[in-house]
């Protein structure tokens, strides 16, 4: 199945290079974490891939998809901004075009543009990484990248911080969810110090 997912990338990402490194980064970064927490490797390897997937769709698309299979579909498309639509279109792809429904792959996926309270291992590991792949280079990627290298959790909490903060200041909407995931880290972060 890999083998074609990747296929399938590389025809969608024909003209958008960038985006196919991101995938591969985010991938490489994900597997980099899932051999330290002793993760199922093929597991966040098909959910690294997938992640993505609908990104370049209409909005269209991703509205009509989140009407289709989601019993929250309202809330979603009411909390949500556009821009992170695609991770819950991209779970549908996954689940219909790929056959998947290892809930570890596919809660990954919807989840790692914001997260989410109580999040899997898979779901952080995808989340972090998304963030912190290597062809990003923004100010706050570099920074939750080097703190990753020590502090799991805490690059987590701060990846967090800053995606609320950036979509804030683009005056994005940002779910409660969002919200609760901050404060679900943050108090798991005390925990550990």
């Amino acid at each position: 199945m890999i083998k074609r997912i990747i296929a399938d990338l590389e025809v969608a990402y024909d003209h958008k290079p960038h985006r196919l490194d991101h995938v591969f980064g985010v991938r490489d970064i994900a597997l980099k974490f899932g051999r330290q927490f002793n993760c199922n490797l093929e597991w966040l390897e098909i959910a690294a891939l997938l992640h993505d997937i609908t990104k370049y769709e209409s909005e269209e698309f991703h509205r009509t998809m989140i009407k289709q299979y989601y019993d929250d579909a309202e809330m979603i498309l009411n909390e949500y901004n556009t821009n992170i639509l695609h991770a819950f279109s991209a779970a549908v792809v996954a689940r219909t075009k790929y056959g998947i429904t290892n809930e570890e792959i596919l809660n990954a996926i919807t989840h790692h543009t914001i997260g989410r309270p109580g999040m899997s291992i898979y779901e952080e590991i995808l989340f972090l990484s998304d963030y912190i792949e290597p062809n990003r280079t923004y100010e706050s990627c570099v920074r939750v990248r080097k703190i990753a290298d020590h502090a799991f959790v805490k690059a987590i909490y701060v990846a967090m911080q800053d995606s609320i903060n950036h979509h804030e200041k683009q005056q994005a909407l940002v779910p409660n969810t969002a919200y609760q995931a901050l404060q679900y880290y943050q108090h798991k972060l005390e925990e550990q110090e």
